[in-house]
């Protein structure tokens, strides 16, 4: 395990669950007569406002001109991932996807990428057990799939 607080090491998880449970509920909710640019641009400026209401409560070495000095390309590459991701599912929602299986088919298709990525990238090690559960989860996925 990498160095960390342990304690966030629980409590981040929870927050991902909260905020994915809450993120694809949402999206589903989104009226089909907005436009998804629209509703995912209104999005963007209320996280704006959130996230810089968060900062004091995040605090760190050198004040907030450090961090921003530290900002770099990989903002603008995390911003297309998630707008790729938001405009994704709203599309997946309104087009015929259920909320119930949208987004675990594309968490397994999702996973199973990372795992190639940071088994050939990064260097993590993928075990018998890794591949196991990957094909577990391929099947998982066509038995959502399957129409009887």
């Amino acid at each position: 395990m990498k160095k960390g607080n342990k304690t966030m090491f629980y409590i981040a998880p929870t927050i991902v669950l909260l905020g994915a449970v809450s993120f694809h509920y949402f999206a589903g909710r989104i009226p089909t007569s907005l436009n998804p640019i629209v509703a995912v641009t209104a999005t963007y400026v209320a996280i704006a406002i959130i996230a810089a209401c968060l900062i004091p409560l995040f605090p760190s070495d050198g004040g907030l001109a450090k961090q921003v000095r530290q900002l770099s390309w990989i903002q603008i590459a995390m911003a297309i991932s998630v707008i790729l991701l938001d405009i994704g599912f709203i599309l997946m929602y309104r087009n015929g996807w259920d909320i119930s299986t949208g987004n675990l088919v594309t968490s397994v298709f999702t996973n199973i990428a990372l795992l190639l990525i940071g088994a050939l990238i990064i260097g993590d090690k993928a075990t018998l057990t890794n591949i196991a559960g990957v094909l577990i989860c391929i099947a998982g996925v066509a038995m959502i799939g399957y129409k009887s």
